[in-house]
């Protein structure tokens, strides 16, 4: 009887649910969409999860409880979206390394880090210090990216084996690749490595200050630093082919693209419903997300984007944060727009946007082209990609770009073709056997049930450097070959000296032969 209830017990434990930390402290509306995607299908799979979040919610919601690390917001002072283009990769690491230590020093985390919990969930953002949550709590960490597969991600799980053949996510090369660019991409990824173990240099340091007193109070050993941001058991990558170069990459990395769309989008308001059946010539829907503010633009680019709009034969949504006086009759301006849903809508026939993946997700889920203005980070490399795979046009981001948008504006809005591929590359994205928020439940709870899904981890990380590019078997092949023509000279010369009659010299004397 007794072991008939603890079988019994067995099998429920997964159905009542586990207990997930789930740490996502990015200052960004968009990385903060990206953590709500993840919550919510963890939620909705009957899980207990404590969300870290900049932007926590007042309303109570069965099973979720927030831990506010909004004084992470603060750091974002010194981050101008107009500027980001020309920070380079040392301050960008320095950014995330920072948004990571002021959310470990959190005292709602360090309490949470003392608690008890089966996995922890964080994003990847230009740090590997949040390896240390998962080392004090000694569980499985599973690390989404929010952004396409690329070499910096694929080296978080696995010796990188693709930086010869595809271009970096701010890459606009095409593939195949000609001989001057995958130099220039492996000059680029050079880079990129050197800065990435500069910053494990120093954010080793920050490891131990922060995580071991916490070990310590656990009674637990803290891993090493470069053993700890390796030992990644799920990666779930904000990715899909249809968007992105295929990579061969170990099965515990899962594509997830358009995870955080839902699956049945909110009715759109009565008003904006009307104005959108009603526009028999179409919707151009305008927005540059959430870090680019309309305040952030001149005055004569404003008006310089109100005139080329205006001047459209069709509806103009812009989502846009100021009011703008003596707008023409077809551009609409709201400083929030429902955009998944406005996307979705039959009417709508291209979308403006700065090339953010969560934007253009969407936006190739509803089948909408795009006119892409991307001005840092990911975006111009996503508007690259997609301009070349043909639902696209990129236009640099400028201060005087209305005639540049204007042009390309006519020539998306008179040309089927760009509609057409979005509408195909659409059923490529949709055509999946399970949604991927479903997926997001199922690796976490295998991560979980055993005990880190090593069975799905590449080995690389199992040897050294050295080991991986097989320098120490050239070693052995390069002394062989230098000992064998060594041995060889020496029975060369050896036969050379007795056919001629020469002396050969023996232990220090000189032998004759008879």
């Amino acid at each position: 009887m007794k072991l008939m209830i603890l079988a019994a017990l067995a099998l429920l434990s997964p159905a009542l649910g586990y207990r997930i930390l789930a740490i996502f402290p990015v200052p960004s509306k968009s990385h903060n969409h990206l953590g709500q995607g993840v919550v919510g299908a963890l939620l909705k799979a009957g899980h207990e999860v404590t969300w870290v979040t900049p932007f926590p919610k007042k309303e109570a919601q069965k099973g979720l409880t927030f831990i506010d690390v909004s004084e992470t917001t603060e750091l974002t002072a010194y981050v101008d979206p107009l500027k980001v283009p020309h920070m380079g990769i040392g301050k960008l690491m320095e950014f995330g390394r920072n948004i990571s230590i002021a959310a470990a020093a959190n005292k709602g985390v360090q309490r949470a880090l003392m608690d008890k919990y089966d996995a922890v969930v964080t994003e990847v953002f230009f740090s590997d210090l949040q390896a240390g949550f998962a080392a004090v709590l000694q569980v499985p960490w599973i690390v989404l990216s929010g952004t396409v597969i690329h070499a910096g991600v694929e080296a978080m799980v696995a010796d990188i084996g693709s930086a010869a053949l595809v271009p970096t996510i701010m890459s606009d090369s095409p593939i195949p690749m000609n001989l001057w660019q995958r130099m220039a991409n492996t000059v680029t990824i050079g880079m990129m490595t050197a800065g990435r173990l500069w910053d494990i240099s120093v954010s080793e340091k920050h490891y131990h200050e922060i995580f071991e007193p916490l070990a310590q109070k656990k009674g637990i050993v803290l891993p090493p630093y470069s053993t700890a941001i390796h030992n990644i058991s799920i990666l779930l990558s904000n990715s899909h082919p249809s968007l992105a170069p295929a990579i061969s990459l170990p099965p515990n990395v899962v594509n997830i693209a358009g995870y955080h769309i839902a699956d049945h989008h909110t009715p759109l308001p009565k008003d904006l419903q009307d104005l959108m059946d009603g526009s028999t010539n179409g919707v151009v829907y305008f927005s540059m997300g959430s870090v680019l503010k309309g305040s952030a633009l001149p005055a004569r680019t404003r008006e310089d984007l109100v005139r080329v709009l205006g001047a459209l034969p069709c509806t103009v949504l812009w989502k846009f944060e100021d009011p703008i006086q003596g707008l023409p009759k077809n551009v609409h301006i709201r400083p929030w727009m429902p955009q998944p849903a406005i996307l979705a809508h039959p009417n709508t026939k291209l979308f403006i946007t700065h090339g953010g993946l969560l934007s253009t997700l969407e936006a190739v889920q509803a089948g909408v082209p795009l006119l892409a203005v991307p001005v840092f980070g990911d975006q111009p490399g996503n508007a690259a990609r997609a301009q070349r795979a043909g639902y696209a046009l990129a236009v640099p981001f400028a201060t005087d770009m209305g005639g540049t948008l204007k042009v390309a504006l006519d020539k998306m809005l008179s040309d089927n073709s760009y509609y057409n591929k979005a509408k195909e590359l659409s059923r490529l994205f949709n055509n999946r056997p399970v949604p991927p928020a479903k997926l997001i439940a199922h690796y976490v709870e295998l991560a979980i049930e055993t005990k880190g899904a090593l069975h799905l981890r590449s080995p690389t990380y199992h040897y050294a450097w050295y080991e991986r590019y097989m320098l120490d078997q050239l070693a052995v092949v390069l002394i062989a070959l230098y000992v064998a023509c060594k041995l060889v000279k020496y029975v060369l010369k050896m036969a050379l000296n007795s056919i001629l009659g020469k002396p050969v010299k023996k232990e220090g004397r000189k032998v004759k032969k008879n």
